[in-house]
């Protein structure tokens, strides 16, 4: 009786808290909050999946290798572990360079896919503008240099060659220090509509030249319609150099 009245005491004077834990406990025989570690996927392991695919991904790309930061992931976030390798992926739209995500999967025994947040940067030398260029500058040897870019920041491309831009035609105003894109140039016009040209065709292996009237404007490596002012045939040509444009007969 006296052991009765002493817990009904306990009972009626201790912390609710306390008493639902003790209750869980009696229940469940473990604390509430106990959990099988070992059934779970680490969150290391993970992350280290993921980044060995990112690194994949960027080897031998580019002259200087990859900084790649992983994201974390919620504390909170329980997966059931893998019975087979992890499987990586790049979801659709990903890339391999800047803020992305790599996808990590598993198949069983409980199926389960996460992408985890992947920070990516490369460093190299691109060619940029040695000072400001107003639009339609004809790029020469004084206007372009190289200098350390962050390839993550160039994602409408770069050149690495100052040789390709040489003769190229500024389609934009470019500040000085601006890496150069493939939007911004263009290769410059050399053939006008109604100029006289040199229309060169190879005939047998014999180089025979005719005069010409071009139809369009045109740059070097592009087609342009032309007229043979001796047929008054019209054809299509590649402009070779200034006011010459190949041809077939």
């Amino acid at each position: 009786m006296k052991n009765t009245v002493r817990m009904r005491t306990m009972v009626e004077h201790s912390n609710p808290r306390l008493l639902v834990g003790l209750c869980l406990s009696l229940v469940l025989g473990q604390p509430a909050h106990a959990e099988d570690t070992k059934a779970m996927q680490s969150h290391e392991s993970i992350l280290a999946a993921a980044k060995q695919f990112m690194e994949t991904q960027n080897a031998d790309l580019h002259e200087t290798p990859a900084e790649i930061k992983m994201g974390r992931l919620d504390a909170r976030l329980r997966l059931s572990r893998c019975e087979d390798t992890l499987e990586t992926f790049l979801p659709t739209g990903g890339r391999t360079l800047g803020n992305t995500t790599v996808g990590v999967r598993c198949s069983r025994p409980k199926p389960w896919t996460l992408y985890v947040p992947v920070t990516v940067n490369r460093y190299q030398q691109v060619v940029v503008a040695t000072n400001a260029l107003p639009r339609g500058t004809v790029l020469n040897k004084a206007h372009v240099k190289t200098a350390k870019r962050n390839l993550a920041k160039l994602p409408q491309g770069y050149f690495i060659d100052p040789q390709n831009l040489l003769g190229m035609k500024l389609k934009r105003n470019v500040s000085g220090g601006l890496p150069f894109t493939p939007m911004m140039v263009e290769a410059p016009q050399i053939i006008k509509r109604g100029q006289r040209v040199t229309l060169v065709a190879n005939i047998s292996g014999v180089k025979v030249s005719m005069p010409g009237k071009a139809l369009a404007n045109g740059a070097a490596g592009e087609h342009v319609r032309v007229q043979n002012l001796s047929s008054k045939r019209v054809v299509e040509g590649v402009v070779t150099a200034a006011g010459e444009v190949r041809v077939g007969i």
